[in-house]
């Protein structure tokens, strides 16, 4: 990746807010790569992407990776 790359991305971030039904065999190990809420049942998190679509990935990945 070239650095105007990386400066662009920089610049273009915007903070999505990705809500969904907490997993049921969901657990907290190592470190949180986003600001989470949880609540009933429900998992929030606020995650810095350029497009809806890549924090949509990017939290799903979170929610599904195994330790």
């Amino acid at each position: 990746m070239k650095v105007e790359d990386v400066i662009h991305r920089m610049k273009n971030l915007q903070r999505f807010e990705i809500v969904a039904a907490l997993p049921d065999e969901f657990e907290f190990r190592g470190a949180v790569p986003f600001d989470i809420h949880v609540r009933d049942g429900i998992i929030t998190g606020r995650v810095w992407a350029l497009t809806l679509a890549e924090a949509q990935q990017r939290f799903n990945e979170y929610l599904n990776t195994e330790y």
